[in-house]
């Protein structure tokens, strides 16, 4: 896919061309202070993903660069094989709301799907993130997909308040690509874990959501402690159904994944990552396969 590479060219020359932190870092150097040389982003990512809890987020446009070149062929990849299980037949626009987006790394998932089924299907996609710090990113992204006639848009903007559907009378599916485990980790209280799976509840049923995209770490979790990204989607479907919302729930997995509970777990066929990284990127050690859980969810189903 070549908005693919030409995104990781883009990326590889941003991140070279960066000035040095100076002064300036937004982490107090934690890179320096960890091992890393000054404007190594790799230990700030690995505290962000793996901190318990993390001491700070995505706070710096490097970093965006790196995190692009480092992960996006598998998280891509991972929406990729959702997509690809899709029907597309008589199916001419696809509406998609992505929470969280950061850098829309799905975009480049659903448009592979889309290339390999050979559909001919528009996609409307809107991301929403609150952090500002990913808009240069989206702009790049943009760029290369300049010549495709889907129709993609970025919001730095609060979904809740600021939402005001799509222009056309599709069906909506909202993506929750690796949202929920971030916020398992930075909200700090079971309360204000549920408070949020609360409004997202609201938004859900007082905007009609026909199917939610959960495509997250494979981390199950325990039970009622809120501690991953699943068990605030199990939360979710669980207030769902109180509420009266009928609706079928559909689970996969990538092969070495053996941590799962009950719900009927299926396997995808092939764990591949689907992108071709360019020979420049050397950021992409030990990321060789797909590696999320997935659950398809399909309200008011009958």
């Amino acid at each position: 896919m070549e908005e693919f590479k030409n995104l990781q060219n883009q990326c590889l020359t941003m991140l070279q061309s960066h000035e040095s932190c100076g002064q300036s870092c937004h982490n107090d150097f934690f890179c320096k202070k960890n091992g890393c040389e000054e404007c190594d982003c790799s230990r700030c990512l690995n505290q962000i993903q793996w901190g318990n809890p993390p001491k700070f987020t995505y706070s710096c446009e490097r970093i965006t660069y790196q995190y692009a070149l480092r992960f996006f062929n598998r998280f891509a990849s991972e929406i990729c094989h959702a997509f690809y299980r899709f029907s597309y037949n008589n199916v001419s626009d696809i509406n998609v709301l992505s929470l969280g987006c950061g850098p829309g790394s799905e975009i480049y998932g659903i448009l592979r799907a889309l290339q390999i089924k050979k559909s001919n299907a528009v996609l409307h996609y809107k991301g929403y993130d609150l952090s500002s710090i990913w808009e240069k990113f989206q702009q790049i992204s943009k760029e290369c997909l300049v010549d495709k006639k889907h129709e993609i848009n970025f919001y730095t903007a609060d979904l809740f308040n600021d939402y005001y559907g799509f222009e056309n009378d599709r069906n909506v599916l909202l993506l929750l690509n690796y949202l929920l485990s971030h916020c398992s980790k930075f909200l700090k209280t079971a309360q204000e874990k549920e408070e949020f799976i609360d409004k997202l509840m609201d938004f859900v049923l007082q905007n009609r959501i026909r199917y939610i995209l959960f495509n997250d770490n494979c981390y199950y979790g325990v039970f009622h402690k809120l501690d991953s990204g699943y068990q605030l989607l199990n939360l979710l479907i669980q207030k769902l159904r109180a509420k009266g919302c009928v609706l079928e729930a559909h689970y996969r997995l990538f092969a070495n994944d053996s941590y799962y509970g009950l719900e009927g777990w299926k396997c995808h066929a092939s764990n591949e990552l689907l992108f071709q990284d360019i020979d420049a990127n050397s950021y992409t050690l030990n990321i060789d396969y797909c590696k999320s859980k997935q659950v398809l969810i399909h309200l008011n189903a009958s």
